[in-house]
């Protein structure tokens, strides 16, 4: 599960793959290895819904929330959304000299249609783990005081 930063991107389902089965055997320990939780919590926040679902509304409590708005790093919340449900996300093995980081595919940047045009696919974004946590509870707020 510690790997150096490249390995651990190229294998990002193998990673999501033992965090799942960690918790699926009661290993709560896996929660430990910063980054976990705050992957756990952008796959439960962020909602897989669409703006026109937003827009027109729907007969359940679903948060108003602007999946344009920027989430960190010149990301917004629909592209975020968007890697993530491709379960394009790991996290760079922390060291003794700081925490490591949240790695995301470059898709949370940009759509899939300018995704495909690239030429190279080597862009991606890192997210500092404590401020994708401020970040996750801000919007836990906002998911609780926008439903109607």
């Amino acid at each position: 599960m510690y790997k150096d930063r490249e390995t651990n991107f190229q294998e990002h389902s193998i990673f999501l793959s033992e965090i799942a089965k960690s918790i699926l055997e009661g290993d709560l320990k896996i929660l430990s290895i910063p980054g976990v939780s705050e992957i756990i919590a952008l796959y439960l926040l962020i909602p897989y819904i669409t703006n026109d679902q937003l827009d027109t509304g729907m007969h359940l409590k679903i948060p108003q929330l602007d999946l344009n708005e920027e989430f960190i790093n010149g990301v917004n919340l629909q592209n975020l959304r968007n890697a993530l449900s491709h379960s394009f996300v790991s996290v760079e093995e922390s060291t003794e000299k700081g925490i490591g980081r949240i790695i995301i595919d470059d898709r949370s940047q940009m759509n899939r249609k300018n995704h495909d045009e690239q030429e190279s696919k080597t862009k991606g974004v890192f997210i500092d783990i404590i401020k994708a946590n401020e970040k996750l509870q801000e919007l836990h707020n906002k998911v609780i005081n926008t439903i109607p």
